[in-house]
């Protein structure tokens, strides 16, 4: 890996390129007796590689506390009562309703980014840092500032004020949610969480069936990838992540099969994600992937993924996170001031980097420090600044 301290130039590393010409998939992740996805620990950092390179996918296990999930989850209900509705009570099922949060079908907590003094920490945790920096084989890196995601349970949820048990089919997600967060006839990938430099995220490409020839944000060139942090245990039953493991040694054959699909998806509203058709055969190779608490599960965003619902009486919790190199240049982080972030929230020098208050090292790294940043996203910002005062002061 590179030294941080350096000040030569540094590029993003290359990715294994497939010729298009694969018809394997490789066989699902292995379970253990539990039912979770087998995991790592931070210091396995070959094994990870290793295990990644092959299925697309790891997961590392105790990359958070107990006593951080319990802090994360609290901020989660927290969130949901100053910025949806004040009635929302962690243990009143009832007030699950009323004012629940869109994107609720996606297993999402609406489009806010969640910035409370927990979640804010997770993304400067020095365990993650190490996952992505090991997975992107760069020390210089910049993280995402996104969302949490919830799935409420739906089967035999005890409701105090009728004194029974009760199913709510309605509070179910989407059942064949698989898409790609990348077009890989664009190799455009998203870029939501962070600040995008070149295209904006919805900008169509002009000539779709070239962009790929191009470095800027090319994610069929360059490793992106996408992460959750399990808040608690995700068991099966509880809904969650599902994807297609092994997918990025098959996608240019993909690609090649499903080249309208992506054309059409590029003049679309969002020309970044493919929504995978529901008679697609890669569909019969899905794989769910349960996690326990306090995990981080980090894909290849050539990946197929999405949710499956949730089937229990009890909740799935997560964090949505994830980590690029400063090197990216279709990218920067978000741009955040720290009067955005709590009060009671303490950054360290690591996150200081990793949120792009201080920059990294390389002679890369500080030219990037300084460029001028992109006005639509700014505006983004002081909306959204604007929204979460608003409801915070009702």
């Amino acid at each position: 890996m590179g030294n941080s301290e350096s000040n030569t130039e540094i590029k993003p590393s290359n990715i294994n390129i497939s010729d298009g010409n694969d018809e394997i998939f490789q066989p699902d992740l292995p379970v253990d007796s539990d039912g979770f996805i087998i995991s790592f620990t931070v210091e396995q950092q070959d094994e990870i590689l290793a295990f990644f390179e092959k299925h697309g996918a790891v997961v590392v296990s105790n990359v958070l506390t107990d006593e951080q999930c319990q802090r994360s989850v609290d901020e989660v209900w927290l969130f949901l009562r100053e910025m949806f509705n004040e009635e929302i009570e962690a243990d009143k099922p009832e007030s699950w309703s009323n004012g629940w949060p869109s994107f609720s079908k996606f297993g999402i907590l609406g489009n806010q980014r969640w910035l409370y003094p927990q979640a804010c920490d997770n993304r400067q945790n020095v365990n993650i840092y190490q996952v992505f920096r090991t997975l992107l084989g760069e020390d210089e890196l910049i993280v995402n500032i996104t969302r949490a995601g919830l799935m409420r349970p739906t089967k035999n949820i005890y409701f105090p004020s009728i004194d029974r048990t009760e199913d709510r089919d309605e509070w179910k997600t989407m059942s064949e949610w698989l898409h790609l967060d990348m077009n890989p006839l664009t190799g455009r990938a998203t870029t939501f969480g962070f600040e995008s430099v070149a295209e904006s995220h919805f900008d169509s490409s002009s000539d779709p069936l070239t962009a790929q020839t191009k470095p800027t944000n090319n994610g069929m060139l360059r490793r992106k990838l996408q992460g959750i942090l399990a808040l608690v245990d995700c068991r099966e039953e509880d809904g969650g992540f599902h994807a297609v493991p092994g997918f990025q040694h098959f996608i240019q054959t993909w690609t090649k099969q499903n080249q309208q699909l992506c054309i059409d998806t590029n003049k679309g509203g969002d020309p970044t994600t493919v929504q995978i058709p529901n008679d697609d055969p890669i569909r019969q190779h899905i794989q769910r992937m349960p996690i326990r608490k306090g995990s981080l599960l980090i894909w290849d965003s050539r990946l197929p993924h999405g949710n499956f619902p949730n089937n229990s009486n009890r909740m799935r919790i997560v964090q949505y996170l994830h980590m690029a190199p400063v090197a990216d240049e279709a990218i920067r982080s978000y741009p955040l001031t720290k009067k955005d972030l709590p009060l009671t929230f303490h950054l360290t020098d690591l996150g200081e980097k990793l949120y792009g208050f201080k920059s990294w090292k390389s002679l890369l790294a500080k030219k990037r420090f300084h460029e001028e940043r992109n006005p639509r996203v700014l505006e983004t910002v002081n909306y959204e600044r604007q929204v979460r005062n608003t409801m915070k002061s009702r």
